[in-house]
């Protein structure tokens, strides 16, 4: 049975670092037990393959197979290392600045400047990598 971390029992996506793992841990233990109490000798595939059924029913596997693409996400949206985080920085130093503007001015200034150069899908009509002009990909 593989149970844990190890076998990839984690969803990264909600930093549930430990709730899945321990749960794959918890149902295959309760497999154990059972066999061991039935008299298995040497824990057969036929008595073992209830940790699989177990797995299926479970969350754990509801879990993985609904955000398996999420680790794909940011490759596929670059703006998550080129837009974001020059937008996040750009507001951080408009809103810690002190130069007399009100707060709701500074805010307002934040948003226009995010949807300035972002679109709704949130990809920037243009990325800077290394001060090269790219397309909405990356792709210089």
């Amino acid at each position: 049975m593989i149970v844990g971390d190890s076998g990839g029992f984690v969803n990264a996506t909600h930093r549930e670092d430990s709730n899945l793992p321990m749960t794959t841990g918890r149902l295959a233990a309760e497999m154990a037990i059972a066999a061991k109490a039935a008299g298995c000798r040497g824990y057969r595939t036929n008595v073992l393959s209830a940790y699989k059924v177990a797995l299926d029913k479970s969350f754990v596997m509801k879990d993985l197979h609904k955000y398996r693409d999420m680790p794909e996400i940011p490759h596929r949206n670059l703006q998550f290392f080129t837009t974001y985080p020059d937008l996040v920085a750009q507001a951080a130093g408009t809103v810690i600045t002190v130069d007399g503007v009100d707060n709701k001015a500074k805010k307002h200034d934040v948003m226009v400047s995010f949807r300035k150069n972002r679109s709704l899908t949130g990809r920037s009509a243009t990325h800077t990598i290394s001060g090269e002009a790219s397309d909405e990909n990356g792709h210089c």
